[in-house]
């Protein structure tokens, strides 16, 4: 099987998994992935950024093929209990190709919508583990027990540690195919990542007396691309994933839904996202039918609502009349910000509609470890190995804006300045949104 595919050219699944691959992309449960953008809300902003889940799960299998050839080169220092055989390969590859099964419409926004509303992984462990699924039978007919095999080594837990880190780690399948895929489709050009030199470079590393070989990285020609990985997450979470319209946007979606269980489902309501308001447990058939064109087709509907409010907030959704927003010092009060956006909000509009959006980035967890092996042998820290990254793990960067309807802008940016003084970051905005409508 051979595909063409954007970011990485010619995309190749041949031997003795080729088939399974296939099977697997033509189940339902993998075909519903056309129908949810990989970016969510996105595209508002950046708008090559159509780009399906589909098409990143295939990349991610394909980094997948690409790191067990690398494992194979390094095999021999390996035990015989953590060296990969056929069926081994199989379950890794369908791994990287289902991680990402269980997201809802517009992707990590749809978690948000309702309160305790389960995350994308643990649906995805449903489709996989449900016995009525298409998905679960082709995995069964591969193996039986390969359905629980390829749920496990999601969620990172796999006899061979290197392996588990490949799907769920600090350079997992995942996030190399995801980089470089959203910053291609989007334009952004911080999100490149060298995967050629940082597969080249990782190593198989055993201290003395580990019971298990750890992923490693060669110090002297791997440590800039390590960096490189960092600094490209960091970037785009910084200008794609965290943008301020795409927050905007989000929250629009998370008010709409607010307002939904304050005036009921209108008439015409999809049925499965009927039962997501039901209070009752989805059922996995439920679940699978709800995608964008379901979300899309409902903004149609309530834009023409009898609820103003309601008819407001679909039609910006669906139009992209979005929401503004005011960037705000990192030590603001929520409470104190929220006082002055809902003194500003006419009489007629809920206070969901004008909110403090805050979030906090670290560029590097302390669970993300990773050793470097230095030109003597030895295995260091990769914040012992690099200043840079040394730098960077202690900082935190702070996203704080307010959000709120376009029509109290002006009052609310006269009393958010006259409150916190004018912000640097305003102007970049009036830039931003000349450019983007």
């Amino acid at each position: 099987m051979i595909l063409r595919d954007p970011v990485h050219g010619l995309i190749s699944f041949t031997g003795a998994h080729e088939r399974l691959l296939m099977r697997l992309m033509d189940t339902r449960e993998v075909q519903r992935l056309r129908r949810i953008r990989a970016l969510g809300l996105a595209s508002l902003a950046f708008p090559g950024g159509e780009h399906s889940r589909f098409a990143h799960a295939v990349g991610s299998a394909y980094v997948m093929r690409r790191y067990l050839e690398r494992v194979w080169d390094l095999s021999h220092v390996l035990s015989p209990a953590e060296r990969l055989d056929v069926p081994t390969e199989g379950v890794a590859l369908a791994a990287a190709l289902l991680h990402d099964l269980g997201h809802g419409p517009y992707s990590h926004t749809f978690e948000t919508l309702v309160p305790g509303a389960r995350r994308h992984e643990a649906w995805t462990s449903q489709i996989l583990l449900d016995p009525d699924t298409e998905v679960n039978a082709v995995l069964r007919d591969f193996d039986a027990e390969a359905p629980a095999m390829v749920d496990r080594l999601i969620h990172g837990q796999h006899p061979i540690d290197h392996l588990s880190r490949a799907v769920s780690g600090t350079f997992d399948v995942d996030r190399c195919d995801y980089l470089l895929r959203d910053s291609h489709m989007t334009g952004v050009r911080y999100g490149t990542l060298d995967l050629d030199w940082l597969l080249q470079s990782l190593r198989l590393h055993r201290d003395e007396g580990a019971a298990a070989a750890s992923l490693a990285v060669d110090g002297d020609k791997g440590l800039t691309a390590v960096e490189g990985f960092f600094l490209a997450r960091l970037h785009m979470y910084r200008q794609v994933y965290l943008h301020k319209a795409v927050r905007a946007a989000e929250v629009m979606v998370r008010a709409l839904f607010a307002r939904l269980r304050e005036v009921g489902l209108p008439a015409g309501t999809d049925p499965a996202l009927a039962e997501v308001f039901s209070g009752r447990e989805l059922d996995t058939e439920t679940y699978l039918r709800l995608d964008d064109a379901v979300f899309e087709t409902t903004w149609a509907r309530y834009a023409e609502a009898k609820d103003p409010v309601l008819r407001r907030l679909a039609d910006g959704i669906r139009n992209r009349r979005l929401f503004k927003t005011h960037p705000l010092p990192a030590d603001a009060e929520r409470e104190e910000v929220e006082a002055i956006l809902h003194a500003h909000l006419p009489a007629d509009m809920p206070k969901a509609l004008a909110v403090v959006d805050r979030l906090e980035l670290r560029a590097y967890q302390e669970d993300e470890a990773l050793s470097v092996i230095e030109a003597d042998g030895r295995s260091v820290n990769l914040l012992d190995a690099s200043p840079l990254m040394r730098g960077l793990a202690g900082q935190v960067f702070v996203i704080h804006r307010a959000v709120f309807p376009a029509e109290i802008r002006p009052a609310v940016t006269r009393a958010l300045s006259e409150r916190f003084g004018p912000s640097a970051a305003s102007s970049e905005d009036d830039v931003a949104e000349a450019a983007t409508g």
